[in-house]
């Protein structure tokens, strides 16, 4: 595959030329820095006082300090064998990606890279977060788009040649793509309705210090004095009401700018997916479809009962679980996680329990959690206990326990030919699809508790997503058998067969 003749990409008689970045970098880097800023702003602010000329003066050495020297000293270079990226005045900074450890490429715009027509490129090779990930900040967007494409065909082992002649190119496979209607699973988000009522907290206790509740703060004040007039439930209720809908609110606002223009694509020439989203900052990432390892289907508490769900790949040397869907219908998560995964069907595949030690252990959580919370309700109450505050206690006992059985009947695990699946005991219903090819290890732990009711965690190893996936309380011979279906090259000499075991003394 011969190199496109940009700037960005080697040329054959300069293959070891350092580029610079797009010299808008100037513009970008304070505003992506301002909230670092806002001191050194505060500091120039209150010096002017007292003395203008050193204002001037440190302005005249901090602006050129945070626009024009990183840009200066920053260079970047694209040769056959690595993407290398060097920065730093003081103290000089080399970060360098191997070509054939280039696992994703991710490109980002944020509203002043989309108005000066730049892109971030990040480039992953797997391992530690902050270690595998090599940034140009400021490349022109149809050059940032173009070394995309580049570094992900010739990361593979078996990318063609440079010189090989290759067909024209195919058009992308469309595999999903955002529809209106999911915008009606936006409300359903924890985090939406936990902003609201943050909000809504922050500025009740803002008015209360600003003393807009006390005498003489007529408007508010006329107001709190009819909220006390009010029924306690009534006031509660509007309370809640207002927190819902503006959770409400505020995730579909979220939904709208993290999700808008979603796109997965598949490549057929370079056996990549693509994903692009965003409406102000506009993200698209690239994945080799080589490196998947499986898929994550995730049904959030809210959103389950509405039949929403989130959909994400399971891949090495990306993020943990790079997204492949935003929440959309749950039969939509399925058939992309079809299309994607080697083993998609497993997605709703019946799961095996994980026998009654596991829902007693689920019970006893849950009971002695309960039990704690109805403590502190009637410890904490001021005055005498009267039969409302035995309710709320004997309540939270009864969720409690309810939400013990709720993550035990969500607890499962199942193996198929090509993949192992494993669903953890959580409220929310979480589905990890490993394909069986991946699994490099496994390790069995048990605490002092589990050891008592005869069960143990059995964990797969993998160099994909989280690298651990724990299949917990399995009974041993469960767990033991697990491992054997799936990895008996692996386990082979730590199992001895009982009949061919002979006697040392004979």
């Amino acid at each position: 595959m011969t190199p496109p003749d940009l700037s960005v990409t080697p040329r054959v008689d300069a293959p070891d030329e350092w580029h610079r970045l797009s010299p808008w970098m100037i513009a970008v880097n304070p505003i992506q820095q301002l909230p670092q800023l806002i001191p050194l702003i505060l500091a120039l602010l209150f010096a002017g006082r007292g003395a203008p000329d050193l204002t001037v003066i440190i302005a005249l050495v901090a602006v050129p300090l945070v626009t024009i020297v990183p840009w200066l000293v920053t260079r970047y270079q694209v040769t056959d064998d690595h993407v290398r990226v060097r920065s730093g005045l003081v103290t000089r900074k080399v970060a360098t990606a191997r070509r054939d450890r280039i696992r994703s490429v991710d490109l980002t715009a944020s509203l002043p890279h989309r108005v000066l027509g730049l892109q971030k490129v990040q480039i992953g090779t797997g391992g530690a977060k902050d270690a595998a990930k090599v940034e140009l900040n400021a490349i022109p967007a149809a050059d940032a788009e173009t070394l995309r494409r580049y570094l992900m065909a010739t990361s593979r082992a078996d990318a063609p040649p440079a010189d090989t002649v290759t067909a024209p190119p195919t058009p992308p496979e469309v595999l999903s793509r955002l529809q209106l209607s999911w915008l009606r699973y936006a409300p359903f988000s924890l985090t939406g309705l936990a902003t609201a009522a943050a909000a809504f907290g922050l500025l009740f206790q803002f008015a209360n210090e600003a003393g807009l509740f006390e005498s003489g703060a007529t408007a508010a004040e006329h107001l709190a004095e009819r909220a006390r007039d009010l029924p306690i439930l009534l006031v509660t209720l509007v309370a809640v009401a207002i927190v819902v809908v503006g959770g409400g609110l505020i995730s579909v606002a979220a939904y709208l700018l993290g999700f808008w223009n979603f796109t997965l694509t598949r490549n057929h020439d370079d056996d990549t997916l693509h994903v692009q989203r965003g409406l102000l900052t506009t993200q698209a990432t690239s994945l080799d479809e080589h490196r998947i390892r499986g898929v994550h289907m995730h049904e959030p508490v809210l959103m389950r009962p509405v039949g929403g769900a989130r959909l994400h790949a399971i891949a090495t040397g990306s993020s943990k679980h790079p997204l492949l869907l935003p929440p959309a219908p749950r039969d939509e998560a399925i058939r992309v996680g079809q299309l994607v995964a080697h083993d998609g069907d497993e997605l709703t595949a019946p799961l095996r329990p994980h026998g009654r030690p596991a829902l007693r252990r689920r019970l006893t959580r849950g009971s002695w959690v309960g039990l704690g919370v109805a403590a502190l309700i009637v410890v904490g109450i001021a005055g005498p206990l009267t039969w409302p505050w035995v309710l709320l206690a004997g309540a939270a006992l009864i969720v409690s326990v309810t939400l013990g059985v709720v993550r035990y009947r969500n607890l499962g695990w199942t193996v198929s030919p090509s993949s192992v699946v494993i669903a953890p005991p959580r409220v929310a219903r979480h589905r990890y699809v490993v394909d069986r090819a991946g699994v490099i290890g496994w390790a069995t732990q048990a605490s002092w508790f589990q050891r008592r009711s005869g069960v143990e965690t059995v964990v797969l190893a993998t160099a994909a997503g989280a690298q651990a996936y724990a299949a917990v309380d399995l009974e041993p011979d469960v767990g033991t058998g697990v491992m054997r279906t799936v990895s008996p090259e692996l386990l082979q000499p730590f199992i001895v067969d009982p009949g061919t075991q002979t006697n040392p003394d004979s």
